[in-house]
């Protein structure tokens, strides 16, 4: 499966319509014997079926099981006018977060960084510390060579 989480969305629609219009097809042939509009309705039911089963099941299936690789979907990602998320990796429980700075900042000050925005990170890290996905967050913000960079962890959040 973790190769259909690479592909991109509308790659996943196209899979999730295709089986669902194929099914539908199929069903259609069998109730086709007792019911004769079943082989024309039963396609169109599967299709129009593909939005709401792709966004309740399937995306959300992915994205519990590859987190890492839809969170590296859309990147690079501007955050603000002079930030950019480049990456996100998962490595033995630990989330890493990837920034670059578009602009010098010799004024950039990591802790104070984090704690300005601790509580929008733990709202979004408590989720991940509870379950046990994560045990530690690392955010590195890079800028010619330079690393700026701070940790979250659960006890951070309590």
């Amino acid at each position: 499966m973790e190769f259909v989480a690479e592909l991109s969305l509308w790659e996943i629609y196209a899979i999730v319509c295709g089986l669902l219009g194929s099914l539908g097809i199929l069903l259609g042939l069998i109730a086709a014997k007792r019911f004769g509009i079943a082989l024309r309705l039963l396609p169109l039911v599967g299709i129009a079926m593909t939005t709401p089963v792709t966004e309740r099941l399937v995306l959300p299936y992915l994205n519990d099981r590859y987190p890492v690789i839809f969170a590296n979907k859309d990147l690079p990602k501007k955050v603000d006018h002079k930030t950019t998320l480049t990456k996100v990796d998962l490595t033995d429980h630990i989330y890493s977060y990837f920034f670059d700075l578009d602009d010098d900042d010799d004024d950039f000050d990591a802790p104070l960084v984090k704690s300005a925005q601790l509580t929008d990170l733990c709202d979004f890290l408590l989720p991940k510390f509870s379950s046990g996905e994560a045990s530690l967050a690392n955010y590195i913000y890079q800028f010619k060579g330079k690393d700026y960079s701070f940790s979250v962890d659960s006890a951070d959040c309590s």
